[in-house]
């Protein structure tokens, strides 16, 4: 199914390829454009476009890039072309996956940095100022790492399973 797909949309991209030789075909490059996208993502049960891969999110912001460079006449390419970018700029904002516990483990990290420092100055201790920092640090970049994800990642998650159709 996956070699269906990717034979699919690098047919599409020789589309592209041929529409931009063409002057004046605004429209054309637009809709092959969005032809791409469209083989690109999954479809749900509903129709609609999502999109639910790595793959699929970066095959989408390359063809939304180009889109921004095009203006499509035909109000529905309009339409669609501004729906597509949207969706790319969204999904490339991030997202905390728990906040309450992001929070506490945030401040859980600057107090075992800044306490352990605190305590480690009073002391005169540097092996403890450096290891309670290095820790809090540790400690503030895992929950940082695991807390933050991609809202494109987030929407996959939620629409898995309606996807009647899934694509690269």
């Amino acid at each position: 199914m996956e070699n269906r797909i990717d034979l699919a949309v690098a047919h599409r991209w020789t589309e592209v390829a041929e529409a931009e030789h063409e002057p004046d075909a605004v429209d054309l490059l637009a809709a092959r454009l969005l032809a791409v996208a469209d083989t690109c993502r999954s479809v749900t049960r509903d129709g609609d476009l999502e999109i639910t891969s790595a793959a699929q999110f970066v095959q989408c912001a390359k063809v939304a890039e180009r889109l921004s460079e095009l203006e499509p006449v035909d109000p529905d390419l309009a339409r669609r072309s501004y729906e597509l970018r949207e969706q790319v700029l969204t999904g490339r904002d991030f997202r905390w996956s728990d906040p309450a516990r992001t929070a506490a483990l945030g401040v859980a990290a600057v107090v075992v940095a800044f306490g352990g420092a605190t305590l480690g100055g009073g002391e005169e201790d540097v092996a403890m100022v450096v290891v309670s920092a290095v820790l809090g640090s540790a400690l503030l970049f895992a929950t940082i790492l695991t807390s933050r994800r991609p809202v494109w990642r987030t929407r996959a998650e939620l629409v898995a399973p309606m996807v009647r159709r899934h694509g690269l």
